[in-house]
């Protein structure tokens, strides 16, 4: 049975982790992620999915990784597993639609450097979110660290990376890392009634709006503006904008109907 799997409703597709009873990563888990993923991003490149979602099934989001894939590795296997997991995170992080994360509890390891690859974090007040490889002689390898220093400085990104400390949805909120604190029991229907909308957007804007989203957070802001007007400029070739700039003028703002294209 597979341990992440894809739903679709409508234009979002759902990116599912379930791995009873602790999803932990494991070589079948990761595995699986990379097969949705493609699968994703294929459908993206069709228009047919336009915003993601990620979700975890059980009483955890995650519990970190199966500590049996870690034993007896060679420094050059060891590599290889952290460059797998980064891929994934980098895979998610590079889809050209809004991804939003959703956090119903405790979110350890890679699970949480997985949800900082999503463009928005939602978390139920109960969640909390830890990179704990410290508590066992690591340091997290799935890019996790360069990713809580964009999202909440380098100052708090060391506490987390070096204590191995647990943090409670709203130190994380106040930290900038997660974007709404919502309760358990409706965290996931709210993101739900969410995501239709950011899929219903602009999708390439949307896309290169992420792009030099990405590269001021990487590189900095002469390097975005650098980029800015070519990138912007590729929008005006796009069918959304034509749609959008003949509804504004005839039907008012935010009346457009974009079709992804």
């Amino acid at each position: 049975m597979a341990k992440a799997y894809t739903e679709r409703a409508g234009e979002v597709a759902e990116l599912v982790i379930s791995a009873p009873p602790l999803n932990l990563f494991d070589g079948q888990l990761i595995g699986d992620l990379e097969v949705a993923l493609a699968e994703i991003g294929t459908l993206t490149r069709e228009s047919a999915v336009r915003a993601v979602l990620l979700r975890a099934e059980g009483k955890v989001f995650c519990a970190g990784v199966d500590v049996h894939e870690f034993q007896d590795l060679s420094t050059s296997a060891g590599a290889h597993l952290m460059a797998r997991f980064l891929a994934v995170v980098q895979s998610l992080e590079g889809l050209p639609v809004p991804v939003l994360a959703v956090v119903h509890a405790l979110n350890l390891t890679i699970g949480f450097e997985l949800s900082l690859g999503c463009d928005l974090m939602w978390a139920a007040e109960e969640a909390s979110f830890g990179l704990v490889e410290a508590t066992v002689g690591l340091t997290p390898g799935g890019g996790g660290t360069q990713r809580l220093v964009a999202r909440a400085g380098a100052a708090r990104a060391a506490e987390l990376v070096m204590t191995g400390d647990i943090y409670p949805a709203t130190e994380m909120h106040q930290w900038g890392v997660v974007n709404r604190v919502l309760p358990a029991a409706v965290l996931l229907e709210q993101a739900r009634a969410f995501a239709p909308r950011p899929a219903a957007g602009p999708t390439a804007a949307t896309a290169i709006g992420k792009r030099v989203l990405q590269t001021a957070r990487d590189h900095g802001v002469a390097a975005a503006d650098a980029i800015t007007p070519r990138e912007v400029g590729r929008v005006f070739a796009t069918r959304d904008l034509a749609a959008g700039i003949t509804s504004l003028l005839e039907h008012g703002p935010r009346q457009a109907a974009f079709q992804g294209r």
